[in-house]
């Protein structure tokens, strides 16, 4: 699992300071200590942020440098592996699909790896081309809905957050027509059967009468 952005984030920062962490401390003005104790600050704060594992691994260099190199290879790999494991989120985002009875927050939860995942390796698509992909990722049940949006939304400009909101509206009435139809079903089967029952009560009733005549008689 590749670290959290903000700590990728502190490494950019520190690395700027690589060269001034080899002057010798005599020959350092306040301008430069100042600097220098910001990095130092910045690198306990993300020595305090890896777990154990990942400190093990870079608890011996030297420089933010050597930190950062140690990381991105154990995390992202060389090139190869970095292309290889970009191929295979590019496929996953492509053959991206939303069950029937999958909820809207999962499907996002699921869909929101795929492409955090791409743009930590420097790769994804445009806000636009993920509106569309969601939209087409849904299931048929969904059609009325992505019709409508199609038509009263602009879709180069609606963000897919806007777009994860709109949906979850959407579900909330499906699921709430979905319980009525359900209930009136039921009610309709307890209905049939207590007619059912009845009826069969009243051919019960009638036959003993039946009986009790034959046995007058």
């Amino acid at each position: 699992m590749l670290l959290p952005m903000v700590i990728f984030l502190l490494f950019k920062i520190i690395l700027k300071l690589k060269k001034d962490e080899n002057i010798h401390i005599d020959k350092q003005n306040d301008d430069l200590k100042k600097k220098l104790a910001k990095n130092n600050e910045a690198k306990m704060v993300i020595y305090n942020a890896l777990p154990r594992k990942e400190y093990e691994r870079i608890f011996m260099c030297k420089t933010a440098k050597e930190i950062w190199d140690t990381l991105l290879i154990t995390h992202q790999g060389n090139s190869q592996v970095k292309d290889n494991k970009i191929d295979l989120l590019v496929k996953q985002y492509e053959q991206f699909t939303i069950p029937e009875e999958e909820s809207i927050d999962n499907a996002f939860a699921r869909f929101n790896t795929i492409i955090t995942s791409l743009k930590a390796l420097d790769e994804g698509f445009s806000s636009k081309n993920y509106v569309r992909k969601f939209l087409r990722a849904l299931h048929p049940k969904w059609r009325a809905k992505v019709t409508a949006i199609e038509e009263s939304k602009d879709l180069t400009s609606l963000s897919l957050d806007e777009l994860i909101g709109n949906l979850k509206v959407y579900e909330v009435i499906i699921k709430n027509d979905s319980e009525m139809v359900k209930g009136k079903r039921e009610q309709n089967r307890s209905l049939a059967l207590k007619a059912k029952k009845e009826s069969s009560d009243e051919d019960s009733s009638n036959s003993d009468s039946e009986d009790e005549e034959y046995a007058i008689e």
